[in-house]
């Protein structure tokens, strides 16, 4: 079968490979779409995480871990999957392939697929359960303000979602570098959009939102930012204050909190004072559970959610390299999808 092997930065090819077997308890699905996750261009690009990102084989490991595609053969102590089922996968890897092979952990590698949910759809289940979780981690509340630094996939669908599941937000603000990004922000839903390389961010904010006085020093005041979702991490191509860091200052305090989901490909110099000062609270949040993969799907299924305005790009499995470069390219292109 042909396969996309990562053999380091920038060096991702399609060769051929053996067809894998499966054990008792998976599954072989032949791939119909694989969408590139955000993770996987931390390892196109610097070569990063390569052991939990990548599935090995005898030439190199395979990416992919955003999957869909039909069962074409079931283990023997497999339960509740047959040949032919429409199934989306995820928690796994090496869906960059004609098939792979999957461990099934019922409600959490292996779903069915409601008819009504294509395998191009389907591709992007993995990145709307990590937004659904991000969204559990944070709980807003109604009339809140919530900022999202980052409106890849993951900070899209954190717009839909909201949107979507009625929370009666004050004021979702998009803040990105890509301008193409933020428009689609914008249509999904956002009420402002930053551009943080023309704009400062802690700066224009305060045009969207209210400014409210510290206790401790009236003088002192901050924006009215409630919870603020950090999906962008730290980028070497992107040097300079960490989003992270502008989300500490930027936060209200005492009832303050960031939201984490955005990996760091460095080590990043941070002032924590704002965080003792204002009493911030930072939450992690990378995954989803078996709640969020259900929620997901429901999304889709009932058509709460547009998933195939995400999708900005397709490419054929022979062209995996060229489909990594359009995901590098932030200015334009959203979800770009391999579909062997």
């Amino acid at each position: 079968m042909k396969a996309a092997i990562f053999y380091g930065p920038r060096d991702i090819r399609t060769e051929e490979v053996k067809k894998p077997d499966i054990q008792d308890n998976e599954v072989l699905i032949h791939v119909k779409s694989c969408g590139i996750c955000g993770s996987d261009l931390h390892l196109y690009k610097l070569g990063l995480y390569s052991d939990s990102l990548t599935k090995p084989t005898s030439k190199g490991g395979i990416p992919g871990h955003e999957i869909s595609g039909d069962i074409i053969k079931v283990g023997t102590k497999v339960q509740g999957l047959e040949e032919g089922d429409r199934v989306a996968a995820v928690n796994i890897m090496g869906g960059m392939a004609d098939y792979v092979s999957v461990p099934v952990v019922p409600g959490f590698t292996v779903l069915n697929l409601p008819q009504k949910i294509s395998y191009e759809e389907a591709a992007t289940l993995d990145p709307i359960c990590n937004s659904l979780h991000s969204i559990s981690k944070g709980n807003p509340s109604k009339g809140e303000n919530i900022v999202i630094f980052g409106v890849g996939a993951i900070g899209l669908g954190i717009i839909q979602c909201f949107k979507s599941l009625n929370m009666d937000l004050k004021k979702i603000i998009a803040v990105d570098i890509s301008d193409y990004r933020l428009k689609v922000a914008k249509q999904f839903g956002a009420d402002n959009i930053i551009n943080a390389a023309v704009d400062d961010p802690n700066e224009k904010i305060l045009e969207y939102v209210d400014s409210i006085p510290w206790m401790l020093s009236p003088s002192i005041t901050f924006p009215a930012v409630d919870k603020v979702f950090d999906c962008v991490g730290y980028m070497k191509d992107h040097p300079g204050l960490s989003v992270f860091q502008q989300a500490m200052n930027m936060v209200r305090p005492i009832t303050g909190k960031i939201i984490v989901t955005g990996l760091f490909e460095e080590n990043v110099s941070l002032d924590l004072s704002p965080l003792v000062f204002k009493q911030v609270n930072v939450i992690g949040s990378f995954g989803f559970t078996p709640m969020d993969i259900k929620q997901g799907l429901e999304l889709m299924q009932f058509k709460k959610i547009n998933r195939l305005n995400l999708i900005s790009h397709e490419f054929s499995l022979n062209q995996a390299k060229e489909a990594f470069e359009m995901a590098s390219n932030i200015n334009e292109s959203l979800k770009v999808l391999i579909k062997p």
